[in-house]
C-alpha cells in the first residue's frame, strides 16, 4: 500500500473533520502551495454558498497542511470531495514545509462545472477553515485574509 502526501486547504484543515472521514492523522505537517491563490468561488449543489478552491496565481500562495494518507484515505476522501460526480479533481501539486523541504502531494480542485463567481461560504463552513488553520498555525495574517474572503466571521 503506497503513502500519499495530501495537501488541504479548506474545511479538511479541521483536525475534527479530517479524522471523522479517515481515522487517526498519522502525519500533518504545516507547509505552503506556490503558485496559487485561495477563493471561494466552487458552488455548493444546492446554491446557498461557496466552498473553498485554489486557482492558479504565480504571484500568491496557499497556506495548509500536508497529511500522509494511505490508499483507503485517499479513496474515501475522493469520495466526500465527489470526484466521480465532477464536483473537485484531484491535481498533483508541490508544497512547501516550515523546514524547506518540497513535497510531493494532491491536492482538490474544483472542476470546471463547479466553478462561479467568488463568493461567501456559509458562516460554520467558513469557521471550520479558519479553526483548523488556527489549529495548525498558519500564519495569522493569512487567516485573516481567508475570513476576510469569506465576508468575515461573526464573534
Amino acid at each position: 500500500m503506497t503513502d500519499t502526501w495530501y495537501f488541504a486547504y479548506g474545511s479538511n484543515l479541521s483536525v475534527d473533520q479530517k479524522m471523522s472521514r479517515t481515522g487517526a492523522i498519522r502525519e500533518a505537517r504545516r507547509c505552503r502551495l506556490p503558485g496559487y491563490r485561495f477563493a471561494f468561488n466552487k458552488r455548493m449543489a444546492a446554491g446557498e454558498g461557496m466552498y473553498a478552491n485554489v486557482v492558479r496565481d504565480d504571484a500568491a500562495t496557499v497556506w495548509g497542511v500536508a497529511y500522509l494518507c494511505d490508499e483507503e484515505a485517499v479513496a474515501t476522501l475522493d469520495r466526500f470531495e465527489g470526484v466521480s460526480l465532477g464536483h473537485y479533481r484531484r491535481e498533483q501539486v508541490q508544497v512547501v514545509t516550515d523546514d524547506g523541504d518540497v513535497l510531493e502531494a494532491l491536492t482538490y480542485v474544483a472542476g470546471h462545472r463547479f466553478v462561479g463567481e467568488e463568493g461567501w461560504p456559509l458562516p460554520h463552513y467558513l469557521r471550520m477553515i479558519v479553526d483548523g488553520a488556527r489549529d495548525h498555525g498558519l500564519p495569522e495574517e493569512y487567516i485573516r485574509h481567508v475570513e476576510e474572503l469569506g465576508g468575515g466571521l461573526a464573534e
